[in-house]
């Protein structure tokens, strides 16, 4: 584990917005980034483009190696197979869904969200001049499940898109294939396109992730290297589409509005794709060993805790201790910064999102401190 050597006092150094919103006393575990450094080829790969001073406009895509890295990637480890001619580049992702909502589904139609979700797809759905309709996942066995029933009903009404986020911020779940198909068939009965952000994927821990995009040749699947491999200040996303009438569209908008790629963030994505594979499974090992220290500190406190199967969140139900603001209070009482589960969608209320991709000395003070004061 010496490639993952790191701490917090070196993560306060970089300088950005993990570590720096509070005081030092408090335990900031919110920013969904890891106290990780960051993967050799991706740094040598950095380091050498800031050599050549390497700092002007990027390539264009086709001229890049990314697609061409991201599609092999993508075929060999998401299980997705793609040409590199439906593999574009983005700044961020959340660009990638106001765009494709606005020029890829049906007009002025709404949106329909499974909750609890990422809160910045609200964000994006109001960019894009839509309606979000909130569909909350039930709670079943192995965790959250889509309601099909409910999205049906919604699609009915005139709803043209799902806006799906596979594996789920904040609930690390992976959906079963039998859900996704059911999915894919009500798209496909009401012409729906289902927008796939499955950023966290490469972050499992288990076998057997089946990419929406698999099953559904008209989605369209969003994905980055940042994520996974801690850069997430490059800015570099990928969108990829099933329907090459899609990627048509695409191509013909104007760089406006959907450029703006870093090329060191370009740079760092090729690096991540060919080279970075042991650094990743370094750290999902790390990760691992945090997220079962979480399910077995959270046991005291009987929330019926369903353990992330992807990502480093945990979403924690404290609704049990009807606290009006669990995020707040637990900031006040316990110096731990936590997610509000409200930002999730309404599915959040009485639920917190901790980050737990930090030291395990530091999570262990963070979950000593919440349950202690929550027993």
């Amino acid at each position: 584990m010496t490639d993952l050597d790191w701490d917090v006092e070196r993560s306060r150094a970089r300088r950005n917005k993990r570590w720096s919103q509070y005081d030092r006393d408090v335990i900031d575990l919110t920013v969904a980034e890891m106290d990780l450094p960051v993967a050799a080829p991706i740094l040598a790969a950095v380091q050498d483009d800031v050599r050549r001073q390497a700092f002007g406009y990027p390539l264009a895509d086709e001229l890049s190696d990314v697609p061409q890295a991201a599609g092999e990637w993508l075929a060999e480890e998401h299980g997705l197979t793609v040409a590199p001619d439906r593999v574009r580049l983005l700044p961020e992702l959340m660009r990638g869904i106001i765009m494709s909502i606005t020029h890829l589904t049906r007009a002025d139609s709404p949106v329909v969200v499974p909750t609890p979700v990422y809160g910045r797809f609200f964000d994006a759905i109001r960019v894009a001049g839509r309606e979000a309709v909130q569909v909350p996942m039930s709670m079943g066995e192995r965790g959250y499940e889509l309601d099909l029933d409910g999205i049906e009903r919604a699609l009915r009404a005139g709803a043209g898109s799902v806006l799906l986020c596979h594996p789920g911020n904040p609930t690390g779940r992976i959906l079963d294939v039998g859900p996704l198909r059911a999915l894919a068939a009500l798209a496909a009965r009401h012409g729906a396109k289902v927008i796939s952000d499955e950023i966290h994927a490469p972050l499992r821990y288990q076998p057997g992730f089946i990419p929406y995009g698999a099953l559904d040749a008209n989605a369209i699947t969003l994905i980055s290297a940042t994520k996974a491999w801690n850069f997430p200040g490059l800015r570099c996303g990928l969108i990829v589409f099933g329907d090459p009438a899609d990627a048509r569209v695409w191509a013909g908008l104007p760089r406006a509005a959907v450029g703006g790629m870093s090329p060191l963030g370009m740079t760092a994505t090729v690096a991540a794709f060919r080279e970075g594979r042991p650094w990743l499974r370094e750290a999902v090992r790390f990760l691992d060993g945090n997220r079962k220290l979480v399910t077995d500190a959270l046991a005291d406190l009987d929330i019926g805790y369903v353990e992330p199967q992807a990502s480093y969140l945990a979403w924690l139900d404290l609704r049990r201790f009807g606290l009006a603001d669990p995020a707040a209070h637990l900031l006040r009482e316990t110096g731990v910064a936590t997610a509000s589960g409200a930002d999730h969608g309404s599915a959040g209320d009485g639920f917190v999102r901790l980050n737990f991709a930090t030291p395990p000395d530091v999570l262990t003070d963070a979950l000593d401190r919440i349950i202690a004061r929550l027993l």
